[in-house]
């Protein structure tokens, strides 16, 4: 009898009809693997997490110190009190247009354009890559500052780098201390910009258009602009003037831009407004992330 339950167990467990205890200790290791295995995978993808994150930071970090030591290094090279060498830059990037700065600030930058708004958000002016960016003019401006409106666009970071200082202007007290911004262009022509508005206004193009139908659409701007902005001015814009805008992001970082409008009051042999037709009115203005560090 005990042979025959012995022939029929191993019968049963030949065809899987028997759950052994050696069985039970299989299936319990078997679990035991599946859940260490996505114990790992899961702690394996935290430690990715973390090192994402902090490669994230350390490039931040890194990318702007390099950004503002170039720069610094840049003006340094290229601008010496009142001149700016434009020969030496075009030679660098050919795309140079201007050179602008707001005394007392990091403000001290070349201003470029090319035909891709979105390029010089994350190339310095030597071309390679860097969070920080060059400040650059609007693809559909001339570059000639002879338009009705000509937009520069640019990061600003919370240290005061890049364009950081254009937030300033949100109070009224530093205006009346910086109510002109330098700009010397390529040609060697010098500007001054009489600040008279600083504005926040919706992140799209049709809020801040570079062409008009007419004197009362660019008159219409002008007043919206005052009527928006932080501080009051006594700047006077008239339908012949000829303004220039640096558009950054809100210190906030929400949707608006932070446009600074200014005036263009002194200059030496500009040349006549040109042609209205210049750019599209109602897509959306490229610099979108611009730091918020």
């Amino acid at each position: 009898m005990h042979v025959i339950h012995a022939i029929f167990i191993l019968i049963a467990k030949h065809a899987g009809l028997v759950y052994t205890a050696h069985m039970k200790r299989k299936k319990r290791r078997s679990k035991a693997d599946i859940i260490t295995g996505v114990l790992y995978v899961i702690f394996g993808m935290l430690v990715l997490s973390a090192l994402y994150g902090l490669g994230s930071l350390v490039y931040t970090l890194l990318g702007a110190e390099v950004g503002n030591s170039y720069y610094a290094g840049l003006a340094e090279d290229m601008h010496t009190q009142d001149a700016v060498n434009f020969t030496a830059l075009a030679a660098k990037n050919p795309e140079i247009k201007a050179w602008v700065t707001l005394n007392d600030t990091a403000i001290n930058f070349p201003v470029v354009q090319t035909s891709d708004n979105t390029f010089y958000l994350t190339h310095r002016f030597d071309e390679k890559r860097n969070k920080l960016g060059t400040p650059f003019i609007d693809a559909g401006n001339t570059g000639t500052f002879s338009d009705r409106h000509t937009v520069i666009y640019g990061h600003a970071v919370r240290s005061g780098a890049m364009l950081g200082s254009l937030w300033e202007y949100e109070n009224p007290n530093y205006y009346q201390r910086h109510p002109e911004i330098q700009l010397v262009l390529a040609d060697g022509r010098q500007l001054t910009l009489a600040v008279f508005a600083c504005a926040r206004v919706p992140g799209v193009r049709s809020s801040i258009p570079i062409s008009f139908s007419g004197d009362d659409d660019f008159l219409a701007m002008v007043e919206n602009l005052r009527t928006l902005s932080a501080f009051s001015s006594a700047v006077k814009v008239e339908s012949t003037d000829r303004l220039v805008s640096f558009c950054v992001v809100t210190p906030d970082g929400g949707d608006e831009r932070l446009l600074v409008s200014c005036k263009i009051i002194e200059s030496a042999g500009v040349t006549a407004l040109s042609d209205e037709t210049a750019g599209p009115a109602t897509t959306d203005i490229a610099p979108t992330e611009i730091p918020a560090g």
